[in-house]
Parts: structure tokens; sequence; C-alpha cells
């Protein structure tokens, strides 16, 4: 969640005056565009859509590239690949408006409104196309964020180059090594910073001969990430900024314990809601895929499963994974998917101007329903449409039970 003082929310909500957004060339040569503002911005044309979890049933891993859509009029320069910063400033007003502080005529002056403003960053990206539109002075750009060209990097030869080079590492020291290669050939620069994955330090028993059954010719960088995030439990997802990030739906409350995660935002009013009848309910059996088509199955029993499957693409090519699955739990107090840690309702829900809400937060909306009286669940993907008429969309998808029906018998 972009990081604003209650105060200055409950600001933005009831006294807003006016938004724009700005783009910014920050890699602009002299004589080139260094701005586009809002006179050169049709309004209701700006999209801003991102995601961590864009499948019908809740998965772990998911690096999703976010995506801006924006018209623009007037700017004749040539946009395509050019690396921009897109900013929100919202105007808002502050201070009462009182002519006294009683009922009576006083010598008392009272500022009266005043307003203030604030500018944040929203997306980070590079331009893939500016089309222009049948009114030719207008041309509409798409930019994505930086998993998108992950996402059209083939890694494939350097991953099975690794793995034959390489007698021994972990995970860490895969992903580590993966990601120096793709800034050496995008610049594209993902720093793991002080992130360190429950499953970093396993040693991975990969043997070129099942790796290269297992990665085809069209395995990507995003393939590898999204297989590290799932080990971990985690999302990848670049931040307004620009900066990679790794994004956990449960708190660490310690070394050793981990929790579910509080409610970020609560909303007391949307302006369109729907939801399931159901809450998600617990997972309890994993199976990881590994050895290229051999299952390993953890977790415990109950009398309906719901079932964690993964195609995992590091398992894979592991001949054993035994140490990486059980460390989703270890009965000893470190739990990452287990019980109701991802326990949550489906719902869409439409909201008003709480652009600040991101991927990855946690949300209790207040339905006006007596029988469900707020719905609990995590933002999987945030869609922003328009600017001074702004409109938040929220969504999270899922089904009641995780995994195939035939593993409800087992």
């Amino acid at each position: 969640m972009i990081a604003l003082s209650p105060e200055i929310k409950a600001l933005l909500l009831e006294n807003s005056i006016h938004r724009e957004i700005i783009i910014r060339f920050p890699n602009a040569a002299d004589g080139e565009i260094k701005e586009i503002g809002s006179g050169n911005i049709i309004a209701d044309s700006f999209e801003l859509t991102q995601s961590i979890c864009d499948e019908n049933e809740f998965v772990l891993g998911g690096c999703i590239a976010g995506q801006l859509t924006i018209q623009v009029i007037g700017i004749e320069q040539a946009l395509n690949n050019k690396r921009i910063n897109v900013f929100l400033r919202q105007t808002y007003g502050t201070g009462e408006l009182y002519p006294s502080d009683d009922l009576y005529p006083s010598d008392s002056l009272y500022p009266g409104l005043r307003t203030a403003s604030i500018e944040v960053p929203i997306f980070s990206g590079t331009i893939d196309s500016s089309l222009r539109q049948k009114n030719r002075s207008v041309k509409e750009i798409i930019a994505y964020d930086d998993i998108y060209m992950m996402s059209q990097t083939n890694c494939s030869a350097w991953l099975l180059g690794y793995i034959e080079h390489t007698s021994k590492f972990t995970l860490r020291n895969l992903i580590y090594a993966a990601l120096e290669n793709l800034e050496i050939n995008t610049g594209i620069k993902v720093s793991l910073n002080n992130f360190l994955g429950f499953n970093d330090d396993k040693v991975l028993s990969i043997t070129l001969s099942v790796a290269e059954s297992v990665i085809n010719k069209n395995t990507t960088f995003v393939d590898l990430l999204k297989a590290y995030c799932e080990l971990n439990a985690c999302f990848g997802i670049i931040d307004p900024n620009g900066n990679f990030q790794f994004i956990r739906l449960y708190q660490q409350i310690s070394s050793a314990k981990t929790s579910k995660k509080a409610v970020d935002e609560i909303i007391p009013s949307y302006a369109d809601l729907t939801f399931e009848e159901y809450v998600t309910r617990p997972i309890n059996r994993i199976r990881f895929t590994y050895n290229k088509n051999k299952d390993f199955d953890y977790g415990h029993s109950q009398t309906r499963q719901s079932w964690y499957i993964s195609d995992n693409l590091i398992t894979k090519c592991c001949t054993d994974v035994g140490a990486i699955v059980t460390a989703f739990n270890d009965n000893k107090g470190n739990n990452y998917i287990f019980s109701d840690l991802y326990s949550y309702r489906p719902f869409t829900a439409d909201v008003f101007a709480r652009w600040w809400i991101e991927p990855g937060d946690k949300i209790q909306i207040k339905t006006g329903y007596n029988d469900t009286e707020i719905v609990e669940s995590f933002v999987f993907a945030r869609t922003i449409k328009g600017i001074n008429g702004l409109r938040v969309s929220l969504k999270a998808q899922g089904t009641e039970f995780l995994g195939k029906d035939e593993f409800e018998s087992e």
C-alpha cells in the first residue's frame, strides 16, 4: 500500500479538488520531451492494471507485468521504447470555512478553505507502443513495467549452462546468478535487498539430464523467477518507483513464527460489490512435481481436502524435493501455506478513489448486508481508470476448495 497517513487519506477522499497525471521521461536527452502534463493528456483514457495472481485458483509466485494505457494529444516526438515514470498529483482542500466561532459577528479573521497537494509515483516502465488514433493528433501509449521484458527474455540456454557447470548450488545461488545474467543482457536490475526466503539455503539436487527434459526453448526469466517466488511463498511485483519487490500475504512475527496478515484498510462504502458466499478453505495438502513428472505430497488429511498443486519449474528439475516441500511447514512454528493462512473471500469491487491500495494488500469492505456484514480479502488485482472521475477496481478470484476433484478421496 502506498504510505499515506489516515488524515491525508480522509482529505483526499472527502475534500478532493483536482487530480492530474504527469508522465516524466527520466532518460530524456537534450531537445527531447521531458514531461507530459495534464494539458496534453486525455483524462478519461488513463488506465493502470497491476496483479499478483490472475488465475481462477489461488497460486503463489505470480510475477505479472503491470500495464498502463493513456492517450496523449499534440505530442509529435517518437515515444516507443522510452522509459517513463508516472505520477499522480491530487489537490485537496484543507482547513474549515467558518465565518466565526459562534453565531454572532466577530472581529476575528479566519483563513477559510486552503488547498494543498500531494504527488506520488504510481508506475514506472517502458513505452511499448504509441499508435496514432483516428484523430491523428492523438496517440495511445501502452507501457509495461520491467516484468514484461523479463517475460520476453529467454533463459533456457543460460540456465542449462549454469546447471552443467555448477556442481552444487542453493536456491538463492541460482536466482542471484540468473538476475546477474538478466542485468547484463537487458539492463534490468533486480535486487533481493534484505529478502531471505525460507527455502533460499536449500541445496538443489538438479541433474543436467532431468533439467534438459524439463527446460524448453521458450523458458524465460519470468518462469524462473515465478518458480523461485513460489518456493518461498511470495509474489514478485515492480513497485511505483521501478524497483522489484517481493510480496508476502502473511506476517513474519519472528524467525520461527508466522501469522495471518493484518487488514491494511477498512473500506466503509463502495460503488459496486460482488462476492462469493464462501471463504476459501484452509490448505491441508500440497503437491509439488519433481524429477520431471513424479509427485511429492505433504500435509495432513481431513474429511475433504484442499490441495495446493504446483507445476514448479525448479522442482521439476530436481531429483529430490523433500527438504524444500516440507519447509512449507516444519512443525516447529514455521508455516507458510497450511491452515487458514490464505483463507479469503473471492470478490470484485469498485471503491471510491482509493488509488493507494495495491496488489498484495488485505482489505475489509463493509457490505451493508446483515447476512454477510464484511468482505475480508486480499487484493490480487487492481485497476485504476480515469483521473478526475477516478475509479478503482479491486479483485480476488478463487475457489472454495483448491485442487482437482480426484484428490478428494485420497
